[in-house]
């Protein structure tokens, strides 16, 4: 267990260190920039004006705002910040940044209830590593209130993006996904890539350590590849391609 704890700070402190990378653009040509943080990956599109993709855990404020200025995106100028579930590592930096940007909070509307009290609802382990980790999660972050919970798709077109968020529940109630033009989806915790946060093998598709109902995201996943998603950015390592999905998933 001493090891196990050992590990994983020393890859947590790892993640920390890394720099955000450009990995693709959208249909229209705007690039997608991943800002990976100390537990996940949080995605700026750098749209007009940008729309940003998770936000991090509680702490990762300063290093997000790092990021987005190394891209040569102030804080300030989001436009639309798009968090793809409830959990303390997507959204745990949703209020101050609605705070410091006044961009407009997207949430899926099954999740409301996990923003209202900055609380992770039970996660559900799908092996004995995710038993081992989950005490060493942390499970708070500051409370809010999105500006817009979902409970229906919505067009990114005002963002000239062609693209729509989609709320697909499985790895939560409010679960979202962004779906684009182009055959890419972010698809948040729906899968994981590589082992140890993606710090191992991060191309390699996995199922993700917790999920509330696992049947209902394994067709999640199906529904997305019946759609042609060719490349999945994930909340964790990535990006992963459509046949390794398929493979790992036996579909």
């Amino acid at each position: 267990m001493r090891e196990r704890v050992f590990i994983l700070f020393v890859l947590v402190f790892l993640m920390s260190g890394c720099s955000s990378n450009l990995v693709g653009t959208t249909a229209e040509g705007v690039p997608i920039v991943r800002v990976p943080l100390r537990l996940s990956n949080a995605y700026l599109i750098k749209s007009q004006p940008p729309v940003l993709i998770d936000t991090g855990t509680l702490g990762d404020m300063d290093d997000l705002s790092k990021q987005l200025h190394e891209n040569r995106v102030r804080v300030n100028e989001l436009g639309l910040v798009i968090v793809t579930h409830g959990h303390s590592d997507h959204a745990g930096c949703a209020r101050e940044l609605r705070d410091e940007s006044g961009a407009k909070i997207v949430l899926g509307a099954g999740d409301l209830p996990l923003a209202s009290k900055g609380h992770n609802d039970e996660l559900m382990p799908l092996s004995f590593e995710a038993k081992v980790l989950k005490p060493l999660i942390p499970d708070i972050y500051p409370s809010f209130t999105p500006d817009i919970a979902l409970d229906r798709p919505m067009s990114l077109e005002s963002f000239g993006i062609s693209g729509t968020v989609m709320p697909m529940p499985g790895h939560t109630v409010g679960s979202l996904v962004v779906v684009l033009s182009n055959h890419t989806a972010f698809v948040g915790d729906m899968m994981a890539g590589g082992i140890f946060g993606g710090m191992f093998m991060a191309k390699s598709p996995n199922e993700h350590l917790y999920q509330a109902d696992r049947e209902r995201n394994k067709r999640n996943i199906a529904q997305l590849l019946d759609m042609g998603i060719q490349t999945f950015y994930v909340g964790h390592g990535g990006p992963l391609a459509r046949d390794d999905v398929k493979k790992a998933f036996s579909l």
